[in-house]
């Protein structure tokens, strides 16, 4: 008899797909997955997340192509590929034809040299921030509502400033504690709000698109996008269109400038 063949696959890669726009997972077939440009295959898990078996672990550029949502590509890292069941949570964000059909507002436009673009609406209160162990990374909120806060990406908001640090929750240790990837880069006092962040997509020729969802009375975003190594920031109130372009110059949306924290 000859010697059994035992067939090993190591899962290389865990992709969780998010519609940005309503923070439900994107759950579709059709989904095209590219790794530097070649096409790769992944097995579905009965949770909705995607297993790609024997992913490489160096660092590659990963392109995600979905009905109705703008192409996306992510750099993954070789620290990311290199870890235990590494898990890439990837937000696409709706095309104009999605944009047709279900209710959202849009942010759209060129900007030299942008390299990302995100919000937080301002009126998202249901979390607020208690205290924070710098040394553990670890965030207690006040949350009154048992949220999960099972995705990746949120920010932390000082509505007085219309300024918000971004932050990544990695890990829920309880109902009130959350580990974040990066140690905050700025002093927040109790009960400041944590809201969750919109991403949106930086596309060739410097275009980005930013959709965030039309299903509350309360039309105002606060948008956050870097150019240049170098935040800026602009409150936009989608009931009063004047307000929704991106303005120029850079230097007036500076971190340092006062004109936004008067929310002008």
């Amino acid at each position: 008899m000859e010697p059994a063949v035992i067939i090993r696959h190591r899962a290389g890669l865990v992709v969780r797909l998010v519609n940005t726009a309503t923070g439900q997972e994107i759950r579709q077939s059709g989904i095209r997955f590219t790794r530097n440009g070649e096409t790769v295959f992944p097995m579905q898990r009965p949770d909705g997340k995607l297993v790609f078996l024997n992913f490489p672990s160096d660092a590659c550029t990963f392109g995600v192509h979905a009905a109705q949502f703008v192409p996306q590509q992510v750099e993954l890292t070789a620290e990311l590929l290199a870890g235990q069941l590494p898990l890439k949570e990837i937000h696409l964000v709706p095309d104009r034809t999605y944009a047709a059909r279900w209710p959202c507002d849009t942010v759209e436009g060129v900007w030299p040299g942008i390299e990302q673009i995100d919000a937080v609406r301002m009126t998202d209160n249901v979390c607020l921030m208690q205290a924070y162990d710098e040394r553990r990374r670890i965030l207690t909120l006040f949350n009154p509502h048992h949220l999960s806060l099972d995705r990746t990406y949120y920010a932390v908001v000082d509505p007085d400033a219309c300024r918000y640090e971004p932050i990544e929750i990695i890990e829920q240790c309880s109902d009130q504690k959350f580990r974040v990837a990066a140690p905050l880069q700025r002093p927040f006092g109790n009960y400041f709000p944590v809201a969750r962040r919109i991403q949106g997509a930086v596309l060739p020729q410097d275009r980005y698109e930013l959709r965030v969802p039309d299903d509350s009375s309360d039309r105002r975003w606060l948008v956050r996008w870097r150019s240049g190594g170098q935040d800026y920031y602009q409150m936009v109130d989608f009931a009063q269109p004047e307000t929704v372009t991106l303005r120029s110059p850079p230097a007036e949306r500076a971190e340092t400038d006062t004109e936004q924290r008067e929310g002008g």
